[in-house]
């Protein structure tokens, strides 16, 4: 991927571009970091990093970073993303740096839309999720992040972004196969997922 402003190759392959860091769905009030410290109690001081290699701007717990220094092997939890997930480009129109939201609309004859979690122009995530404004219920049909990208948030993210299309309708979530899955599944708080709605049939029959 080229980086237009510096006509460079843009490849984070040498860390120039800082580490993968959780990210986590932009909230108007933070409230506590990754591992609970409050930041509400003005305790400690907040940074607020940015992410050039997300081209996000971010959060800092120093609680965090201080007990990270002393045990090398923690998760590193300091440092944090915000995605806002409101802001999903359409197909073609993405940034092709950082990391972007691009929704793509349902096909002909079906109900199930995809968003995908592009980093500098590659997918890294996606989501599926089927809506139906008739009955204002909605499926989160399946949830997949590619293996590197993996406990850094991107699976809650993509939920929250597909959700964020439809917040005021029923939703529900199928029980996936495997524990790995069905770990994340229990984060998720949607109710089991039922019978298809009837317009799905109908749909499915026009086809």
């Amino acid at each position: 991927m080229i980086d237009q402003a510096s006509s460079a190759v843009r490849s984070g392959a040498r860390g120039e571009f800082g580490g993968r860091i959780p990210v986590r769905p932009a909230t108007g009030s933070l409230v506590v970091c990754l591992r609970g410290h409050r930041f509400d109690l003005d305790l400690y001081d907040k940074l607020k990093p940015y992410s050039h290699r997300y081209r996000l701007h971010g959060t800092l717990c120093e609680v965090c970073r201080a007990q990270e220094g002393c045990d090398p092997a923690a998760r590193r939890l300091a440092e944090w993303a915000h995605l806002d997930v409101t802001i999903q480009h359409a197909p073609g129109t993405a940034p092709g740096n950082g990391l972007v939201l691009v929704a793509h609309p349902p096909a002909a004859g079906t109900l199930a839309g995809r968003i995908e979690l592009h980093l500098d122009g590659a997918e890294v995530g996606a989501v599926t999720a089927s809506l139906c404004a008739s009955c204002r219920t909605a499926t989160l049909d399946y949830v997949h992040v590619a293996a590197d990208y993996r406990r850094l948030g991107f699976g809650r993210t993509l939920v929250a972004a597909v959700v964020a299309r439809a917040p005021s309708y029923r939703w529900t979530a199928p029980l996936p196969d495997g524990p790995v899955a069905q770990s994340f599944r229990a984060r998720i708080a949607m109710r089991r997922a039922d019978l298809p709605c009837v317009h799905a049939g109908l749909v499915e029959r026009r086809r």
